[in-house]
């Protein structure tokens, strides 16, 4: 890897879902993941879930999306950041008309592997995803689902 490999990344295109990992522990000795997501209108995000090794930050650069985080349920538009503390359950969709793009930041780094552990999954998938392995999946990074995505009703 080049120095300037290591301080610049660009976006994979053809890179499948709404996450995207734009640089993770192995850029940032460990101490931050930053990644994007990109979710079609009327799309929703994860189920309701905590982290409880890493804090996140999502700032909304175009569209409008819709949290809960702890007992709160509020929208973020372009140009506002939402905090989002470990222990705190925390979901999000896009309940809108039109696309949203967001930029994110967890706190320590090593979600990634998650991710990269999900994609896998989904990518050796015949049929529908099983529940209980993507919950597996998330536990080993300490992940703990607690409930449905938010309803797009």
């Amino acid at each position: 890897m080049t120095l300037t490999e290591s301080f610049i990344v660009r976006r994979d295109a053809g890179e499948p879902g709404p996450w995207q990992v734009l640089a993770g522990g192995a850029r940032t000795a460990g101490s931050v993941m930053f990644g994007e997501a990109r979710l079609p209108a009327r799309s929703t995000g994860p189920g309701l879930h905590i982290h409880t090794r890493e804090d996140e930050a999502a700032y909304v650069i175009s569209g409008v999306l819709t949290f809960v985080v702890g007992d709160r349920r509020f929208e973020a538009s372009a140009g506002e950041l939402v905090w989002l503390p470990r222990q705190v359950p925390h979901t999000f969709a896009n309940l809108g008309d039109e696309p949203v793009w967001a930029f994110g930041v967890t706190t320590p780094a090593g979600l990634e592997g998650m991710f990269e552990d999900q994609r896998a999954y989904f990518a050796g998938l015949q049929g529908a995803p099983d529940p209980d392995r993507i919950r597996e999946i998330g536990a080993r990074y300490g992940v703990r689902s607690l409930g449905p995505p938010i309803s797009l009703e």
